[in-house]
């Protein structure tokens, strides 16, 4: 929390609140001390306390607390965001957090990366959009799968996924996704997808 320029974060949080095209539930994230510890919980999780030097690329970064983390704990860190939300631009620049933009979307690769990284995350992400049109079956999975893991992933690299919690789990995977996460050996629990490359 020392390292955090939190004047400069509860200004733009200020700022953007009078604005009326924000939503409001952006602003949760200015609750910042359960969301750095969250996010240091992530990054134990992942084990990124015992060890240094790793690439991580976190997919859907938000406010970017993760790669904040991730490089508070001496590793090197980029994000993937989409375009056009001047508050997480904001927040972003003020972290000095390493991001692209980029939306997820079936059927195309991830921007080419510096990688290969030694992680992939995607924390509170929501590609698979139960009940709409976007809703991504094993096809769509495959091909996402199949770009990071090849093209983005060191050998014995890791993809952590955790899928948001305002989707109902039941509608998150088809059986034939199920097929395919299980032929990457992924674990899968609740929300949480992790894959180790082979």
């Amino acid at each position: 929390m020392a390292t955090l320029n939190t004047k400069e974060l509860l200004a733009i949080r200020d700022e953007e609140v009078a604005r009326s095209d924000r939503r409001l539930v952006d602003f949760k994230y200015f609750n910042i001390r359960p969301w750095i510890v969250e996010n240091i919980k992530r990054a134990l999780r992942l084990g990124l306390d015992d060890c240094r030097g790793r690439r991580i690329l976190d997919i859907g970064t938000g406010f970017g607390y993760f790669p904040y983390i991730c490089e508070f704990m001496e590793h090197h860190a980029a994000a993937l965001d989409i375009p056009g939300h001047r508050l997480y631009d904001r927040v972003i620049e003020t972290l000095k957090v390493d991001r692209a933009h980029h939306f997820i979307n079936p059927f195309e690769p991830l921007p080419a990366s510096s990688g290969p990284h030694d992680y992939v995350t995607a924390y509170q992400v929501a590609f698979n959009r139960p009940g709409t049109d976007e809703r991504w079956r094993a096809a769509e999975w495959a091909f996402f799968l199949e770009d990071v893991i090849g093209h983005h992933l060191a050998a014995s690299g890791r993809l952590h996924m955790e899928l948001n919690w305002s989707f109902p789990i039941g509608d998150w995977y088809d059986s034939e996704t199920r097929k395919l996460f299980d032929s990457y050996g992924a674990v899968r629990v609740g929300n949480e997808v992790d894959i180790v490359k082979r």
